[in-house]
């Protein structure tokens, strides 16, 4: 296992499987002093992804305005990651963006990743989209995931 510090050297190397070694590392240890790095880890084509995804981790709100712009991007494994991210985070800021993507993006998985984020949001809003897409959108998994999501929002 790797310390902090050690991950974030790694994060900087050449070798694209060392900094994908590095950012799994900086998931796992969920340390906010590699929030400044894994910022810009975001924009690494080969570690975007995943960089997301350990921001999620993390769970530091100061990720959040990377995280929206990640919603736009080409990429739908970046979007995917950066929905489920934001939802882990829970920042208000992503709910109308993650709303917006769970209804108009082409992706069924991107969909279906804004579904479950939406689920860490406590709110009319939240709930009235989940209902929406678990009767219609046209992807089964995502109204699985957004009927699951309905489920956990009553429940709470």
């Amino acid at each position: 296992m790797m310390e902090l510090e050690e991950a974030l050297k790694f994060l900087r190397s050449k070798n694209s499987g060392e900094r994908i070694e590095a950012i799994l590392e900086l998931g796992r240890i969920s340390n906010a002093g590699a929030v400044p790095a894994l910022l810009k880890a975001v924009s690494d084509d080969e570690t975007g992804a995943l960089a997301c995804w350990a921001l999620g981790k993390i769970g530091d709100k100061a990720a959040v305005p990377k995280l929206l712009e990640c919603l736009a991007s080409s990429d739908p494994q970046i979007r995917h990651e950066a929905a489920l991210a934001l939802g882990r985070i829970g920042d208000s800021r992503a709910l109308k963006p993650l709303m917006k993507l769970m209804k108009t993006d082409d992706v069924a998985k991107v969909r279906e990743e804004c579904a479950e984020a939406l689920a860490y949001f406590d709110s009319p809003e939240s709930l009235h989209a989940l209902k929406s897409a678990a009767a219609e959108d046209k992807s089964k998994a995502v109204r699985e995931q957004a009927t699951k999501s309905v489920l956990i929002l009553l429940s709470k």
